[in-house]
């Protein structure tokens, strides 16, 4: 990479985020890589620092995208070349590597949207080609509609799994209604008679659309909604570090998504993206082509569809509830679109007292204190006072020379981490905030999200 190019701090830590992601996309860290890498980042390079690699294991890779994109036109065009040396420094760059360098074109030189969103429990595999829309009976979808057969064949050339959700249904649709019915009992064993029909007729009726608004916006949290019609690329995986946990915390893991906007001439538009991406690739490509059936299919892009209908949780807004009334301190979420179900969070008296005390403080000020040696003897004995009234009544009487325990707190954001049907969750957990003079913990939540019942 040129050295003059001037990178900021932020922009060096997104670069190195970017270039992470790209030695691990198949899997293999080679020699050659390394090698390759340490060049970058070294004084003759870009200099990247040590503490610059920690903080960028600890940025998504949408949001390393979207830094970088602001540089100018020249800049990055160097990054995206130095990407490609990159990749083919072992000679080879394959499928998920030239997928990445396609994305930071497509990215910065075309405008697309790159998004990072938690994985849950149902994925979407890598390579596949989801056409959205938001709206029906638009001329793009008919022009995929009237071209579907070329443009499917284009992409699986290519490597790519093209999905167009009324074919996929059509699938559902040709088989037996009984047969279905029966597939679905054996696949979910306790489900309900009217959950077997409601999953079946999804099954059968999805569009796009709904597909868009329902499964990967309320289920995945892909922000889709009012997008024009585009195709969604699924670029691959990454993992990264809680914000402000220490380099051997656990991860997060993401799932990365390329969004690209269709317009005119739809089937020459794809033929010019492929065009752009066999350029990047210089290895054998693997065509899968699986023939049409009657048969229930769980594999590839149907076992997504199905997983997200029959398993995925709707998000919903929650607000966070203290309860320590009664002979058992709760602390648990509640919709905000008041019914009345309710996701408990499993912890311990002293974790609950510690996550009070740490929501109590981010409501009435920056947060808990977290100071380990410039903390005046008089704060740190009125905050642990305020701890220990708080722990005596959920604990019956338990008291403790310390609020602070690190392995507590990361203990409570794991718990709140799992819970997969709360689309405010982030407001929720708990966030270290640490510069040269200040440290404490907070949550982001206001007041209307925060009822504490005592």
């Amino acid at each position: 990479m040129n050295a003059k190019i001037k990178l900021d701090r932020t922009q060096k830590v997104a670069f190195a985020r970017i270039v992470s992601d790209l030695i691990e996309a198949d899997f293999i860290v080679e020699e050659r890589e390394m090698d390759f890498f340490e060049k970058i980042i070294s004084k003759d390079g870009i200099k990247i620092s040590k503490k610059m690699l920690e903080e960028a294991k600890k940025m998504e890779f949408a949001k390393a995208v979207t830094i970088l994109k602001e540089l100018d036109a020249d800049d990055r065009k160097e990054i995206v070349e130095c990407m490609k040396d990159l990749a083919l420094s072992d000679g080879t760059c394959v499928p998920l590597e030239a997928i990445l360098i396609f994305t930071l074109v497509q990215a910065m030189e075309h405008d697309a949207y790159v998004y990072s969103v938690p994985t849950k429990d149902v994925g979407i595999d890598n390579m596949q080609v989801i056409y959205i829309e938001n709206e029906n009976g638009t001329a793009v979808a008919k022009a995929i509609e009237k071209n579907y057969r070329s443009i499917s064949n284009e992409f699986a050339m290519a490597g790519f799994d093209f999905v167009h959700i009324p074919f996929v249904v059509d699938d559902y649709k040709r088989m037996k209604a009984d047969y279905l019915k029966k597939v679905v009992r054996y696949m979910i064993p306790s489900v309900s008679q009217e959950k077997v029909d409601s999953i079946c007729a999804d099954l059968r009726s999805m569009t796009t659309v709904r597909f868009c608004r329902d499964l990967l916006y309320k289920k995945i949290s892909l922000p889709l909604l009012n997008v024009a019609p585009s195709l969604l690329i699924k670029i691959g995986d990454s993992a990264c570090i809680e914000p402000y946990a220490q380099d051997d915390a656990e991860r997060i893991n993401y799932a990365n998504f390329l969004r690209i906007e269709l317009t005119g001439n739809v089937l020459a538009e794809i033929r010019s993206l492929l065009d752009s991406y066999h350029n990047m690739i210089n290895c054998t490509i693997a065509v899968n082509s699986m023939p049409k059936n009657h048969k229930f299919m769980y594999y590839g892009f149907h076992r997504s569809l199905f997983d997200l209908i029959a398993f995925g949780k709707e998000q919903k807004e929650y607000r966070l509830v203290f309860n320590l009334l009664g002979k058992r301190a709760q602390v648990y979420f509640e919709p905000t679109d008041g019914s009345e179900e309710r996701v408990q969070i499993k912890l311990t008296p002293q974790e609950m007292a510690l996550y009070l005390l740490i929501v109590k403080k981010s409501l009435s000020g920056e947060g808990l204190d977290w100071r380990e040696k410039k903390m005046p003897k008089e704060t740190k004995s009125t905050l642990l006072d305020e701890f220990n009234r708080i722990y005596c009544l959920i604990s019956n009487g338990n008291t403790t020379t310390d609020y602070k325990d690190r392995t507590q707190v990361n203990h409570i954001k794991s718990r709140i981490k799992v819970l997969q049907c709360i689309s405010n969750k982030e407001l929720f957990i708990p966030e270290h905030v640490k510069d040269d003079e200040l440290s404490y913990y907070r949550v982001r939540a206001s007041q209307s999200n925060i009822k504490i019942v005592e």
